[in-house]
């Protein structure tokens, strides 16, 4: 047998390299399409199973008995309830095989458990109106959930509100969008919310009691899992409920676009964000036998988040202070009150202090000027 020729040799295993490369490649793709990770269809006990998840993470938080977030747990067991005795054998059928009644039961509660795992994802941080006005918006929110029929075989669903960065969006603050001067961006993501081949849905806004707004909200873009608005004169809206309602449509072959039932969802319009200061001053005045009040009272409103205001304070009632004393008490918009200090520092010292609510309050005995501002907004469910 002959001697193979090296150049030969050389020139097969030239052709053999690229061919062995792409064949690792494409085992590579297909070990990474194997492990990724695919979402799980939804089915009744995928909903239960979120629904109870949220009901744990709220229960982390013991809401008193009577609270909003409390009716919210109440709320949600009631839609599970529901769902249960609804589903019976066809627990784990997929919601696109289920019928009509248990479909629109599965992507409901799918929402109301969505809604409050927003709601807990962006509620850290928030001040006592904030946090008032974002647990009206979700206990309204699921509450319409679990009061809507089930009949249709298609049911939109929206999950959540979103906001700037798609952020949950639960309240509102008009004053800060008129400060800002644009219109707000919004955006609604769910299921079924919109059909290509039929009239673009139709977004409303009323309030609580089903009356208009004044002000309307524009679509601006459509797809069956996200609807995008803007909301050129969200500013003048009145502080309370805001229900956004969306009609919307489907495509039925050789019927034409038919109407689906009602989807909506609920953001509230908080009160103007304020903090009212009252301060009491005093020098260690040992001259004159011990304390000496300097001066007390209520600091101007400070007009939501990043305000400043200032005061000047006559210290001539002690001429020799050994160290000055400040005190505080702050009110919020919603009328709760909470007190700080006393704080005490040198008389040559600058006493600089934070005050609930996210204030901070500084005195300057050279300026013999009090200082407080209001720190930016750290509620990320209410920009």
């Amino acid at each position: 047998m002959g001697k193979r020729d090296p150049a030969v040799a050389h020139a097969h295993a030239s052709r053999r390299k690229p061919q062995a490369t792409v064949l690792a490649i494409m085992l590579l793709l297909g070990t990474a399409a194997a492990s990724a990770q695919l979402a799980p269809r939804l089915t009744a006990q995928l909903a239960l199973d979120e629904l109870a998840a949220a009901q744990a993470a709220l229960a982390k938080g013991t809401p008193p008995p009577g609270s909003l977030l409390a009716s919210v747990q109440q709320q949600l067991a009631g839609i599970a309830d529901a769902l249960r005795q609804s589903a019976g054998s066809q627990a784990n059928q997929p919601v696109e095989l289920a019928g009509d009644g248990l479909r629109g039961r599965i992507v409901r509660a799918h929402a109301a458990a969505a809604r409050v795992q927003a709601y807990l994802a962006v509620s850290g941080g928030c001040g006592a109106t904030d946090a008032a006005a974002m647990q009206a918006a979700l206990s309204l929110g699921v509450q319409r959930l679990a009061a809507a029929g089930s009949g249709a075989r298609q049911v939109p669903a929206i999950d959540s509100v979103q906001g700037p960065a798609n952020t949950p969006l639960f309240a509102l603050h008009p004053g800060s969008l008129h400060a800002s001067g644009k219109p707000l961006a919004f955006a609604l993501v769910g299921s079924d919310l919109a059909d290509a081949q039929c009239a673009d849905p139709h977004v409303t806004a009323t309030d609580a009691a089903g009356n208009p707004l004044p002000s309307q909200p524009v679509l601006t873009g459509a797809s069956p899992a996200r609807l995008e608005l803007r909301w050129p004169d969200a500013a003048v809206l009145p502080t309370g409920a805001v229900v956004l309602h969306v009609a919307t449509q489907r495509k039925v072959f050789l019927l034409g676009c038919s109407a689906l039932p009602e989807a909506d969802a609920v953001v509230q319009v908080a009160p103007a964000v304020r903090f009212d200061v009252d301060y009491v001053l005093e020098a260690v005045c040992p001259a004159q036998g011990g304390i000496v009040t300097l001066g007390h009272g209520r600091l101007p409103t400070l007009d939501g988040y990043g305000a400043t205001v200032s005061q000047p304070v006559d210290t001539a009632a002690c001429a020799e202070p050994q160290a000055y004393r400040l005190s505080a008490t702050v009110t919020q918009g919603n009328g709760s009150a909470l007190a700080a200090g006393p704080f005490t520092q040198s008389a040559q010292a600058t006493i600089t202090a934070g005050l609930p609510g996210g204030l901070s309050m500084s005195w300057s005995p050279s300026a013999q000027m009090l200082f407080v501002r209001s720190g930016a907004a750290t509620c990320k469910g209410a920009p």
